[in-house]
């Protein structure tokens, strides 16, 4: 595997741009999705795929300024994937950017359920 994914995001779509060589996941925007699996299940079965030949380290950028419950557990699944990195000996690296209180919470919940640490970043995403 040495593709990239890339998804253009829109008011209720997140940009993704998953870079193969650079070992770089990012996904960023909103995501306000009913079926978040609509954009997921491509991320999904891209990731997986990434897992079996992935580069030595791998940074994960979330960078989410809104999202909905039904991305909250899509991303849970997300980050149980990822996981599996971590469990290969891949250096994984998790940076979540958050610009309210809310959304930092549910970072802080996503360490705990998942397993793995994240930074966090403030960032404002209305500039």
């Amino acid at each position: 595997m040495n593709k990239d994914l890339v998804l253009v995001g829109d008011k209720t779509r997140p940009n993704v741009h998953f870079n193969y060589e650079r070992g770089e996941l990012t996904l960023e925007g909103r995501c306000i999705l009913e079926y978040a699996e609509i954009i997921f299940n491509p991320i999904m079965d891209w990731l997986e795929k990434y897992i079996e030949n992935p580069k030595e380290k791998t940074s994960i950028n979330i960078a989410l300024e809104y999202f909905n419950s039904s991305t909250a557990k899509a991303l849970v699944r997300f980050l149980f994937l990822a996981k599996q990195l971590v469990d290969n000996n891949v250096q994984l690296e998790v940076n979540y950017y958050y610009d309210d209180e809310t959304v930092r919470e549910y970072g802080q919940d996503f360490v705990e359920v998942v397993g793995i640490p994240f930074n966090f970043t403030e960032k404002n995403f209305h500039k």
